[in-house]
């Protein structure tokens, strides 16, 4: 299936799986592009490998290409109040779905000129304004560039890329290098019989190796089965009973650009809900099931609320009136609120879902670009948001369902995998392996028998 599929891809253990007593392969940076794997004893393919010695391997820097008379028909006077990614014309090769990938321009190397070639370029700061940090640029009022001038562009941009050390049951260790690129960056595949034991993180313009760059990754063991009544034995009990009698169901999945699809575009079979709903039909397939998407990108959940009636996001229409058995609320844009406004809120969501007979599940949400969490590392295992303390004590104090999807991502560095791998427009947009991860989370709310 596409979701285990994704998820084998990009190195994510399934949802519930428990920590194993088997640790990660020592690996410590033993010079400015040098690491020591080892010694330690791992297991491939069943069978215990041991590297007596250390192994020192050398990663190759990150790399630098040049972009010449890169063509623009025309160039849009530069914005200073928008965001970084939308101030101005995007470089192409920077471009992250509808945003620009972060620091990877080589900001002194960008010339704008009006004909391709070795010729003279336009004078930065009198015709035209960058912001090197997002790699966009426009036009200055009163600049010599037209309004609708053909401009070229030359610039060098610095890519991402993620390396894995591989061993095989041999003994065997060799380094995989992986493919440069932005926003959605994946590891190198190991060969048949081999296991990856560290990734190496190596961001664009990396002047050379810490800790931080380094992902050991934990092997872990599937989980016990647990024990006791599962959370939609106890928080969805009419839903639960509806899909094992065979009865139709109605799921809404309320939510902003995530629920629409954010990350993965037009490709529908990939939104998580869409995943979600694959799965539920497998594990339920004598109950009927509708999904129906409420999703507002760039909203939120108070937004979408006071919605005008009648317009193109309507929340009585759209969420209240296809009296749904189950919603599912997926709000990233909702990380403005504190806990305590995030306690008052979601009262207010519940009284109208309650309303109409719906039973709830609160989605944390995924890890975003690290300045906006406020953090200075990848490797974060405490989701440091006020909104998601206030949505696990709101689940809490209220009996409701809670995918904890933030869990998750957290989870994401100690199996090889710097977070920001999986956004694709580099800010906020799961891939298809972040979306897995909503559907996984979702789905372990559901026993399965």
């Amino acid at each position: 299936m596409l979701i285990l599929r994704v998820l084998m891809l990009s190195g994510v253990c399934a949802v519930g799986e428990a920590p194993s007593l088997e640790n990660a392969m020592p690996v410590r940076v033993v010079g400015p592009w040098s690491i020591s794997v080892g010694p330690g004893t791992i297991v491939v393919n069943d069978e215990e490998v041991s590297l007596p010695e250390g192994i020192t391997l050398e990663i190759e820097p990150s790399g630098i290409i040049p972009v010449r008379d890169e063509a623009y028909a025309s160039v849009p006077v530069f914005n200073e109040k928008a965001g970084g990614w939308c101030k101005g014309a995007k470089l192409r090769k920077l471009i992250t779905e509808e945003c620009t990938a972060t620091d990877a321009l080589v900001a002194k190397s960008l010339r704008i000129k009006p004909s391709e070639g070795d010729v003279a370029a336009y004078t930065l700061g009198t015709d035209y304004v960058m912001d090197g940090f997002w790699g966009t640029f426009g036009r200055l009022a009163g600049s010599t560039i037209g309004a609708q001038q053909e401009v070229f562009v030359d610039y060098d941009y610095s890519p991402c890329r993620l390396d894995s050390v591989v061993v095989d049951k041999a003994g065997h260790v060799r380094l995989l290098k992986g493919t440069p690129d932005l926003g959605v960056v994946l590891p190198p595949e190991p060969a048949a019989g081999e296991r990856a034991i560290v990734n190496i993180w190596v961001a664009s313009r990396l002047g050379k190796l810490s800790e931080e760059n380094l992902f050991p990754i934990e092997f872990r063991e599937p989980a016990e089965p647990a024990v006791g009544p599962s959370a939609a034995e106890r928080f969805l009990p009419k839903t639960l009973g509806k899909l094992r009698a065979g009865e139709p169901v109605t799921i809404v999945a309320w939510g902003d650009s995530v629920t629409n699809g954010g990350g993965v575009g037009a490709r529908t079979e990939q939104w998580y809900q869409q995943q979600f709903e694959v799965l539920l039909k497998a594990r339920f397939p004598q109950a009927p099931i509708t999904m129906l998407t409420a999703a507002w990108p760039g909203g939120s959940s108070r937004t979408y609320m006071q919605a005008p009636p009648g317009g193109e996001r309507d929340f009585v229409r759209d969420v209240l009136e296809p009296k749904p058995d189950l919603v599912t609320i997926e709000f990233v844009n909702d990380a403005y609120l504190d806990e305590e406004g995030t306690m008052a809120h979601y009262a207010k969501i519940l009284d109208h879902l309650q309303g109409v007979g719906a039973e709830v599940v609160l989605i944390t949400p995924h890890l975003v670009r690290p300045d906006w969490l406020r953090v200075n590392t990848l490797k974060v295992d405490a989701d440091p948001r006020p909104y998601v303390k206030g949505l696990r004590r709101f689940a809490g104090e209220n009996g409701l369902a809670l995918a904890d999807a933030s869990t998750e991502w957290c989870g994401l560095w100690r199996k090889g995998i710097p977070y920001v791998t999986l956004l694709a427009n580099s800010i906020n947009h799961p891939d298809v392996r972040g979306h897995a991860i909503f559907a996984q989370v979702l789905m372990g709310l559901f026993p399965e028998k």
